[in-house]
């Protein structure tokens, strides 16, 4: 496993217009990426508050390799692997499910599986789980999972289980309640 690297003043370069509108947060994840420590991030609020943005700009910052993964398109993959008539078909979920268990792992819109039914959230909720399980084993892990969703729309969607083990293993860092977008200027017609 390699050995995680510091980051000098990780979040200081924020492109132009970026607000930092949640300072606690910023705070916090700087002092984690300078001191090279492990993290798990669980970044939770409504849509354009930033958490995305924030989660991309750590994930570009940090020089360790990331896994990248999108929620939607995961589950789509893994839908297509369920419906073939490959025979090693099990084979290629158990591999895509690997991608989990990875060092440092960005997991973007949980909640957004589409179709949104009890085995897309069964299999999230699993896939949660094995995460915690990997983190308990893997002392060097990092981890950043972003939602909308708070944290009781996640435990009646992903089962109080998973909820369990996020509360336990993630910080949960509620962004502000505002979209950036909202703020753009408004042009008003007479």
């Amino acid at each position: 496993m390699s050995e995680f690297r510091k980051i000098q003043d990780p979040l200081t370069m924020f492109p132009e217009g970026y607000d930092i509108n949640n300072p606690n947060i910023i705070k916090r994840v700087e002092q984690d990426l300078s001191n090279g420590n492990p993290f798990h991030y669980l970044f939770t609020g409504v849509v354009g508050c930033g958490k995305t943005y924030l989660a991309k700009h750590i994930v570009n910052t940090n020089p360790l390799p990331w896994k990248c993964i999108a929620v939607k398109p995961f589950y789509e993959t893994y839908l297509k692997y369920i419906q073939s008539d490959y025979t090693d078909k099990w084979d290629a979920i158990k591999t895509h499910n690997r991608e989990f268990d990875k060092e440092c792992l960005f997991v973007d819109d949980l909640g957004d599986e589409r179709p949104g039914t009890a085995a897309s959230h069964d299999y999230f909720g699993g896939l949660i789980i094995s995460r915690y399980i990997y983190i308990q084993r893997h002392d060097r892990t990092r981890t950043i999972i972003t939602t909308n969703l708070d944290s009781l729309e996640i435990e009646n969607i992903y089962g109080s289980r998973a909820t369990d083990r996020l509360k336990e293993s993630f910080v949960i860092c509620k962004f502000n309640p505002t979209s950036f977008r909202e703020k753009k200027e408004t042009v008003i017609e007479s």
